[in-house]
């Protein structure tokens, strides 16, 4: 028997979720949960200023402090990362860009929100991020370096990995609620 990967079953997931409203998504994620024995990873709490803050003991409280600043929530969280336990999946079918130097961009403001998700930090090795490319399909390796240099939403090198800068930090928000609006 073939087992299928996170990806394709993820594809299908949202292929037969996409007719549904959020709320009726929302119900069936969470009656699906509790028919598999599992609870729900993460959840809502409403905040003294009657905002929804994200609460999940996996969600780093740096994390949690840049969902509220950025207004990201729960649901967009969620259809954007599978969280794991320490590991943080992005679970999109594609990075959207109008050319490759925009994808390949926001791979890496998405691998650095990957990684302050789950740490903290948003540092990551090179390897993460081209590793996005290559599986998103706009891996050029004669351009790749190119597309990376330049820009302020993120510094370091190839070397000693990246770091999302606070302009980085706010366009990886903006492209996740892009991502979720366009599901």
């Amino acid at each position: 028997m073939m087992t299928k990967s996170v990806t394709e079953v993820v594809a299908a997931i949202v292929k037969e979720l996409t007719p549904l409203g959020a709320e009726e998504r929302r119900r069936v994620i969470q009656a699906s949960l509790v028919l598999l024995g599992d609870a729900p990873a993460m959840a809502a709490v409403p905040t003294s200023e009657g905002q929804t803050e994200v609460s999940d003991p996996g969600l780093s409280p740096r994390a949690r402090a840049w969902t509220r600043q950025n207004g990201l929530s729960l649901e967009e969280l969620q259809q954007t990362f599978h969280l794991e336990g320490n590991d943080c999946q992005l679970i999109v079918s594609e990075i959207p860009g109008k050319a490759n130097r925009d994808r390949v961009r926001n791979a890496y403001l998405l691998a650095g929100a990957a990684r302050l998700i789950v740490t903290g930090e948003p540092k990551f090795d090179d390897r993460e991020a081209r590793d996005l490319c290559e599986r998103f399909g706009f891996f050029d390796p004669t351009n790749h370096s190119k597309y990376v240099k330049g820009g302020n939403e993120f510094t370091g090198s190839k070397d000693k990995g990246w770091t999302l800068t606070a302009p980085g930090l706010k366009q990886a928000a903006q492209l996740i609620s892009e991502l979720t609006r366009a599901t």
